[in-house]
């Protein structure tokens, strides 16, 4: 790699990398040396001139440099494609990761490739990419994945917010082969669901509560089930395979919910069900039925860390409304997906819907992601989701 441009840190701004921490923000960076490409491979140095790293710099953004490697050996691009056929390779020989066709294959910095998620579904690859040192080089990405994953179809999802962060082009269409004119198939431990790749959120489907989908259908044998921003049905199949005897499925999205009824009736039909197209919070106020098992599991609230007073409170409120909805002994599967709300926060949250629920609360498990979606240790951001079973 022929470096041009290098990337100097203030004096004291330097703890973070040394750490192997891979952000560096714009108020560290004293100056940059030459071309400010965005995207292209930077050498990023100390204010006494020691070389810490290197990564690609995102010169209109706030996070300045996504780092890559650290020490003083220059990479290439060689670097990317040997971390994302580590990580495909990881996933087929993970022994927690099975009976399913459906998994993330990249982690973003959970995989050392800052800016990349991967998901795969059946023969489907779905990359979603959100920083613009990867943008930059999509074609190639495409290829790399498309040989490491021998899969007959890869499609790009667009970003919009990482779009206009990085100040990249917005970009969503086929990477390679025909892309699906419909939801792709996926099995997932003895359960079918559809997804929908093109317009579904995330990449499709919410492959990170995988491992809380079979801890619902372990819990849900005779019991009737309230499943809360339930999305296309994925807690819902899970616990009517369970055994549940009713389950209510409530869901802002009206395509979202039509799905969720298409991939209920393929896995139980005949089992009572109630879709209610509504939003969850304004349903929890006026509902007054009772559930033995009830899943909270909303989308992203704090986006921002400003965000994290509002999201709090939006949090308890669904908490302590479910709550007025719980059976006596009724278990409570309760997630946020925010690394701005982090377990102790959230543990917090729960106990103050519990205190003004007047209900006895046991917390029985602290939930998180499964082993496709590692964290690097370097990078505690990483660690979004955060759940609990909780028992009333």
């Amino acid at each position: 790699m022929q470096l041009v441009t290098e990337v100097v840190l203030k004096p004291t701004r330097d703890r973070a990398i040394r750490r192997r921490h891979p952000w560096i923000l714009s108020g560290a960076v004293d100056r940059i040396e030459g071309a400010e490409e965005p995207g292209c491979w930077v050498r990023v140095r100390s204010a006494e001139g020691e070389v810490l790293g290197y990564g690609h710099l995102s010169p209109g953004s706030a996070l300045r440099v996504r780092m890559l490697t650290t020490g003083k050996e220059a990479p290439d691009d060689d670097l990317i494609a040997e971390r994302i056929r580590l990580a495909v390779g990881r996933r087929a020989a993970q022994p927690l990761l099975g009976d399913t066709d459906a998994v993330r294959l990249v982690n973003a910095e959970g995989d050392g490739l800052p800016g990349l998620v991967v998901d795969r579904y059946a023969d489907v690859v779905v990359a979603k990419i959100t920083a613009v040192g990867m943008h930059r080089r999509r074609e190639w990405l495409a290829a790399v994945l498309r040989e490491a994953t021998g899969a007959g179809v890869g499609f790009e999802r667009a970003d919009a917010s990482a779009a206009r962060r990085e100040g990249m082009s917005t970009e969503q269409g086929p990477l390679w082969g025909m892309v699906p004119d419909g939801p792709v198939p996926i099995c997932e431990r003895g359960r079918r669901y559809r997804v929908d790749v093109i317009a579904g959120q995330k990449t499709g489907f919410y492959l990170d509560q995988r491992d809380a989908r079979d801890l619902a259908a372990s819990l849900a044998d005779g019991r009737r089930v309230l499943d809360l921003f339930s999305y296309s049905g994925g807690f819902s199949v899970a616990a009517a395979l369970g055994g549940a005897s009713a389950v209510t499925l409530v869901e802002s999205s009206a395509p979202a919910l039509a799905l969720a009824e298409e991939n209920l009736a393929a896995n139980a039909p005949g089992l009572p069900a109630r879709f209610v197209n509504r939003d969850a919070h304004d349903f929890l106020r006026e509902d007054r039925e009772s559930y033995d098992l009830i899943v909270v599991d909303p989308p992203p609230l704090a986006r921002r860390r400003r965000d994290v007073p509002r999201a709090s409170r939006a949090y308890k409120d669904a908490l302590f409304y479910a709550l007025a909805r719980s059976a006596p002994g009724a278990y409570l599967l309760a997630f946020a997906c925010s690394h701005s709300i982090d377990a102790d926060l959230f543990r917090k949250i729960a106990f103050g819907a519990a205190l003004d629920s007047g209900r006895a609360v046991q917390v029985l498990r602290v939930l998180g992601p499964p082993v496709d979606h590692p964290v690097s240790i370097d990078h505690p951001e990483g660690n979004y989701l955060t759940g609990l079973l909780m028992q009333a």
